[in-house]
């Protein structure tokens, strides 16, 4: 798997544990915030598809990076190497450590292996399920074994010993997977936990019908609502999306209209109205009848590192409407489903 796979395939793997996830791509490095639902724990994994050395120093730094956004609970996992120096300092700073031996246990374990085949490819068309090419090795799971293997070997022989691994997940929050580098001003705002982003009601005096509205949001570095087009969207240089799943129902006892453009995040005192995507359109505006319901997602464009309040224009329409946001953390916040 290249930066990009891993990363997909360490969040998929968290999102089988009942974990939202959010991938977020930085100077080359790929990151996955994490948080749990129904308690909004949220933790930090950083993604590394790479034979590189995991080092004591690296994981002093992931744990300062965890410390300053509030993450109680982390891990390491690596496709490369593991020194025994780095495993020492993470009994001191509570990281747990898990390599690539680890991870094709926890998937041999769980009955998970349909991951690394989805992520890491069929082996050149090879029967991972005990067909033709089954037993010579060439299942994602059994190149996982391989490549912890040459990894134990090349340090093993340096130290003088094999390298333990760490075959279970923790019920902590995260893995992540260490570059070599220091860690130092890495932007990686939390959203989705009602934290960074925040909503506020509106209701003019004027309003003749309400729409209750459920929201949740993420920050995404992409948006790609057809996952078999080939076409993805990116923010501007500089900028990130904010990605908001909303479900709308008219509480009301009137037909109430409600519009995309409506739709507004203030993000340090400047307005911003949602970002059009060619060819694609996650929210279509119409009149609601009382009682209906209706589910979509609309998508802002905003200064990168930012929070933001989302609210809702009453006047938009000739017909003014109040708006009651409703923030809801089990609305999973995606381009693809509600």
């Amino acid at each position: 798997m290249d930066q990009s796979e891993f990363g997909q395939f360490v969040a998929a793997l968290w999102e089988r544990q009942g974990w939202q996830t959010q991938v977020k791509r930085d100077d080359g490095r790929v990151f996955v915030a994490v948080q749990r639902p129904s308690t909004g724990e949220e933790g930090l994994l950083w993604a590394y598809a790479g034979d590189g050395e995991v080092g004591g120093q690296q994981v002093q730094q992931f744990a300062k990076l965890c410390q300053q956004y509030e993450v109680g609970e982390s891990a390491i996992v690596t496709t490369g190497r593991v020194s025994d120096h780095a495993r020492k300092v993470s009994e001191g700073t509570g990281v747990d450590l898990l390599d690539s031996e680890g991870i094709a246990t926890v998937l041999e374990r769980k009955g998970w292996t349909d991951l690394a085949e989805q992520y890491g490819g069929d082996g050149g068309g090879a029967d991972s399920s005990g067909g033709s090419g089954g037993g010579d090795g060439d299942s994602p799971v059994d190149r996982l074994r391989a490549l912890a293997g040459r990894a134990k070997a090349t340090v093993g022989g340096a130290l003088g010993g094999s390298v333990p691994t760490k075959p279970a997940l923790a019920v902590a929050v995260v893995a992540a997977v260490l570059a070599a580098g220091v860690l130092a001003g890495v932007p990686l705002p939390f959203l989705g936990g009602g934290g960074a982003v925040s909503a506020e009601s509106v209701s003019p005096p004027n309003s003749t019908s309400t729409l209750r509205v459920s929201w949740n949001a993420e920050v995404v570095d992409e948006i790609d609502p057809n996952r078999s087009d080939g076409r993805a969207y990116y923010p501007p240089d500089g900028e990130q999306f904010v990605l908001v799943a909303m479900r709308v129902n008219n509480t009301g006892e009137a037909a109430a209209p409600v519009k995309e453009e409506g739709f507004r995040l203030r993000v340090d005192g400047e307005t911003y109205a949602h970002q059009p995507l060619r060819d694609h359109d996650g929210f279509m505006d119409f009149t609601m009848s009382p009682g209906t319901f209706y589910a979509g997602w609309t998508v802002f464009s905003v200064p990168e590192g930012a929070g933001g309040t989302l609210t809702y224009d009453p006047n938009v329409s000739d017909t003014p409407v109040a708006v009651e946001f409703v923030h809801d953390s089990t609305i999973p916040v995606n381009e693809t489903e509600l």
